[in-house]
């Protein structure tokens, strides 16, 4: 069954259904300000009878024994299914989340799609330790097995991209899941789920539930029924969702927010920097764990360098997302904006310095949208909270370093642990950098690039596990030692330890 255009339900079981109180929630253009399509808004009652259908669809077998080939092949089919889709999908994710078109049709659809076949491909190749002897008379192996129900809570940023790299792992070593897509962002999640039916995917495998966190969220996370939950979003929320999960010792799998270092050194390439400035700092319009938000520059350069970040700034253009020549479109919500404006303001009481931006711009045909101008801060104040906590939009914060080592040490001073850049031709202080900067994606001479094949995980608060990479796939498995006896003997030489004497 496919999903039209006007029709958003939930995904149940491999039905499209309602909610059970009828209720529905509202889901905006925030480029306007303006609803344009109505979700269900799940009861407990839905998000258990997708645990149910879950369940009962692992332990069915159908999909969880199935050969690795089968499962790689139905997710082949749905990366095919997707790319014949692009345009659709990336038209209908710029106007729920307020992408540019340029983005979702020139990146979020094609890596998307990449991120299936690279996961799909993984599926074939999943393997346990080579069988060996470890001790006299036996043979031990490792198996890798499904962990069973799935629960996947995703996040408004990038909608689609991100049910791929948190459920499509899951999928691909035999698990079913439940999906909560952001309340904000649900469209392209829905749409997303007739792919995999017309896929071949048995009913049940996979199921998405629509409302609010505070339910579905937290139902998932506690509910006995689900086996394992994996989260992309704020540290706050996972904090949360860790501890309504504990009491089921149910396993977590955290990616959480960052605070990106972009550390210039005197002798970087100071136009090739700024631009990298530029892009790190507004991808997806600045509402990115990874963009770089603090902007450690040497001394001798600081001055070149923000002027050549103010001129590349003041040319973005801020725009309607549709018009392929915006660089630049709304921030998600009217909440969202006004809590970043909140940090532009709080960064000036500390002692920051407002260099340019922090207007909202009103758009012609756009005038209730959520837009924001880039922004940018020079500060002295590292205990400043632009400099330490996270903001989630275009907002440049500037800090003068002395040295590589001190970049580090400020680099590293804040709770998060997820991305972040040195830009310099020198390699032993790229090297340097690489080793000591606590982060689980260091960049040198760019910013934001994770090919499928790499691994994007964090230290400190910014979570544990991995999406992306062959580890992502490990992150869905429990791993189990076979042993084999090989003697055929009724009394091992072992045996007396627990009962009898020693032969």
């Amino acid at each position: 069954m496919g999903v039209s255009d006007k029709s958003y339900k939930m995904l149940i079981d491999g039905k499209w259904v309602e909610s059970g109180s009828g209720a529905t929630v509202e889901v905006l253009d925030p480029s306007k300000g303006r609803p344009i399509e109505r979700v269900p808004s799940a009861t407990i009652d839905d998000v258990r009878s997708a645990i149910d259908a879950a369940k009962s669809s692992f332990n069915s077998g159908v999909w969880s024994r199935a050969p690795p080939a089968e499962r790689a092949n139905a997710l082949l089919r749905v990366a095919s299914l997707l790319e014949a889709d692009a345009q659709h999908f990336a038209d209908l994710e710029t106007l729920n989340a307020g992408k540019t078109i340029k983005q979702t049709t020139t990146y979020d659809l094609p890596y998307t799609v990449d991120n299936i076949r690279y996961i799909a491909g993984m599926a074939r190749r999943l393997d346990g330790d080579a069988m060996a002897e470890y001790v006299p008379g036996g043979t031990s192996a490792i198996r890798r097995e499904p962990i069973g129900v799935v629960g996947v809570i995703t996040p408004w940023n990038y909608p689609l991209m991100m049910v791929v790299w948190r459920a499509f792992p899951a999928l691909a070593t035999g698990n079913s899941v439940v999906i909560k897509p952001a309340s904000y962002t649900p469209l392209t999640t829905i749409r997303l789920g007739s792919l995999l039916l017309k896929s071949g995917i048995p009913d049940g495998v996979f199921n998405i539930v629509t409302g609010p966190g505070s339910l579905v969220g937290e139902e998932l996370a506690k509910n006995n029924g689900v086996d394992m939950i994996a989260f992309t979003g704020s540290t706050e929320v996972g904090a949360r969702l860790s501890e309504l999960a504990s009491p089921t010792t149910k396993k977590v799998s955290l990616e959480l927010g960052g605070k990106a270092p972009f550390i210039v050194l005197a002798d970087a390439d100071l136009e090739a920097s700024a631009q990298g400035a530029v892009v790190g700092g507004l991808v997806n319009n600045g509402q990115d764990c990874a963009n770089s938000t603090r902007y450690y520059v040497e001394g001798s350069v600081l001055e070149k360098f923000q002027k050549a970040l103010v001129e590349k700034l003041q040319s973005v253009k801020v725009g309607d997302p549709l018009d392929p020549s915006s660089d630049m479109g709304p921030l998600i919500s009217a909440q969202h904006r006004e809590r970043v404006l909140g940090f532009i303001k709080k960064g000036q009481e500390e002692g920051g310095s407002l260099v340019m931006g922090g207007r909202t711009p009103k758009i012609a045909g756009h005038e209730g949208g959520f837009f924001l101008e880039p922004t940018l801060i020079y500060t002295e104040n590292h205990d400043s909270t632009i400099i330490k906590d996270e903001i989630f939009g275009p907002v440049f914060s500037v800090f003068k370093i002395s040295s590589l080592d001190e970049a580090i040490q400020r680099g590293n001073d804040v709770i998060y642990g997820l991305g972040a850049s040195v830009w310099t031709k020198d390699i032993t202080k790229a090297m340097k950098a690489v080793r000591d900067l606590r982060f689980g994606t260091v960049w040198v001479n760019d910013h934001v690039p994770v090919p499928s094949e790499m691994p994007w995980a964090g230290y400190k608060q910014s979570g544990h596990g991995a999406s992306l990479s062959r580890f992502s796939l490990d992150e869905y498995t429990y791993i189990k030692h076979v042993y084999f006896d090989l003697t055929g003997a009724v009394r091992k030489s072992w045996h007396y330890s627990v009962f009898g004497q020693k032969d």
